[in-house]
């Protein structure tokens, strides 16, 4: 479960969050973009770990990540046989 620090932030700051899509074969992972970051922004380590079942009984690993910086950098939802997520948990 996200740790409620992280999950009031994301919901706070929601509507300023810029993101794109991942290319990860529509398994669903974004990259949070940042128009004032003028440097390379990389991974720096992982701040956040969920995982949970797909309708077809396939497990999904989510992260969240974060940047040398400590700003958010992607979130991303693995499916352990690299296929498309059927079905996103409710909260």
């Amino acid at each position: 479960m996200l740790s409620n620090k992280i999950y009031d932030f994301l919901l706070n700051n929601l509507s300023f969050l810029n993101v794109k899509d991942m290319q990860d074969g529509q398994m669903g992972s974004i990259k949070f973009i940042y128009d004032n970051n003028t440097q390379k922004r990389m991974f720096s380590k992982q701040i956040e770990e969920i995982e949970f079942t797909d309708k077809d009984n396939i497990p999904i690993l989510v992260t969240i990540n974060i940047d040398q910086f400590g700003d958010l950098y992607e979130v991303d939802i693995w499916k352990v046989d690299f296929s498309q997520v059927i079905n996103y948990p409710s909260c």
